[in-house]
């Protein structure tokens, strides 16, 4: 009896680890091989099952007799093509990047007129190399970029070329500006961090007036160092909240209602940054033309948001290449959008300032006594001439003199 009992239990001992043999160490065993490679890896779980109990037949476990566990096993170890890694791996310095850099910026409607912008591709490449580099060096002092994998090819494709991506969106404006008024344009970067997208931007567009700003001053320095580096001298840089921007100290109100274009990448959630920037705009009165905001923005949009975009192109898409490459893309409101979101979305509402503002004059409001309340004890109160005794508390009250 007791010899069939411990067959009975050595035999349900041998099912459960094999079991946990075959299934368990798929990571490890996986790790070994090639991820693409299926078969290997359920050739791996087999060796280690017959290996720890020979005496149970197993079942060929191959993709043609499991379908539904090869599809699992591919959906987990194979890597699907990711063509952003492979945009990445295009050193910047090659003559790839420069042709598709050249081609990108031939298409621009500029209409050979050099005072818009400069018609030299070659030469602008070079100054967004230049740029590429002072980020990589300041990068190493303070973090401006995410410092993983911060080489030169993440630079210049993820954070350099997405910003000059909006050239396409903003040269048809900077035309019409200057055939209507010949004003120069007025652009704010708001949460500009390492200076994107308004550096890159300030370095192709001599003639457009740049305002960079963010909270964090160690930031701004370095960005206005990288300009002065590269002799871009229309870029100036402000420090602060936004949202106090345009309601400063003293009543100064220098920047509402100054911009043409509102530039942001990311910084909050679109109705946020919406309820922060909006009296940044011109509201387009007379002959005036309305300002625009342009938000580079990846995933998922609030319906406040959506049902009042003017415009929604993929960043790939503006760059001219390989769709895939970024999931992020540009949207554009007018001022008008931008207000209506920020009023229904109730963020215009939350907005806290922690500047000194000042209070207006009240001409109803006057001393406590004038709006009938009571004194506090012991209070000071005018000297009346009206002829009555002053109570002084008591009557027999008298003064001596020595």
């Amino acid at each position: 009896m007791n010899v069939l009992t411990s067959m009975v239990v050595l035999s349900y001992f041998c099912r459960s680890r094999l079991s946990a043999l075959a299934f368990a160490p798929s990571r490890r065993v996986a790790s070994r091989f090639d991820g693409s490679t299926t078969s290997r890896c359920f050739a791996s779980y087999l060796t280690v099952g017959e290996v720890c109990c020979k005496p149970r037949t197993i079942p060929s476990l191959t993709p043609s007799t499991t379908p539904a566990l090869s599809h699992t096993a591919t959906r987990l170890f194979s890597s699907p093509p990711n063509t952003e890694t492979s945009i990445i791996e295009v050193d910047p310095y090659s003559e790839q990047a420069k042709q598709d850099f050249v081609k990108f910026y031939s298409s621009l409607p500029v209409q050979e007129d050099t005072s818009v912008i400069d018609t030299d591709p070659e030469k602008a490449h070079k100054a967004l190399l230049r740029l590429t580099e002072q980020v990589l060096q300041w990068n190493q002092r303070l973090n401006l970029v995410s410092r993983k994998d911060c080489t030169a090819s993440v630079v210049y494709h993820r954070h350099v070329l997405p910003s000059v991506g909006l050239l396409p969106l903003i040269v048809p404006l900077l035309t019409q500006q200057q055939r209507d008024n010949a004003q120069q344009l007025k652009i704010v970067d708001v949460g500009t961090g390492g200076g994107f997208p308004g550096l890159p931007l300030a370095t192709l567009l001599p003639n457009v007036q740049f305002t960079l700003v963010d909270s964090i001053q160690k930031k701004l320095v370095a960005v206005s160092e990288m300009a002065s580096d590269l002799d871009v001298n229309n870029v100036r840089i402000h420090h602060g909240r936004v949202e106090e921007m345009y309601a400063g100290q003293e009543g100064k109100r220098e920047h509402k209602g100054r911009y043409d274009v509102v530039l942001g990448r990311s910084v909050t959630a679109l109705p946020r940054f919406c309820a922060w920037v909006a009296d940044l705009l011109k509201k387009g009165k007379g002959d005036e033309e309305e300002g625009r905001l342009i938000y580079i923005i990846g995933g998922d949009l609030e319906n406040v948001v959506e049902s009042r975009i003017q415009s929604d192109r993929p960043i790939d898409d503006l760059l001219q290449r390989a769709a895939g490459s970024s999931d992020k893309r540009a949207l554009i409101f007018t001022a008008h959008d931008v207000e209506e979101i920020a009023e229904e979305s109730g963020e215009k509402h939350n907005i806290v300032r922690s500047g000194v503002s000042v209070k207006k004059k009240n001409p109803n409001q006057g001393s406590r006594r004038n709006q009938g309340e009571r004194p506090a004890k012991g209070a000071w109160s005018k000297k009346t001439n009206d002829g009555e005794k002053k109570d002084r508390g008591y009557d027999d009250f008298k003064r001596y003199e020595f």
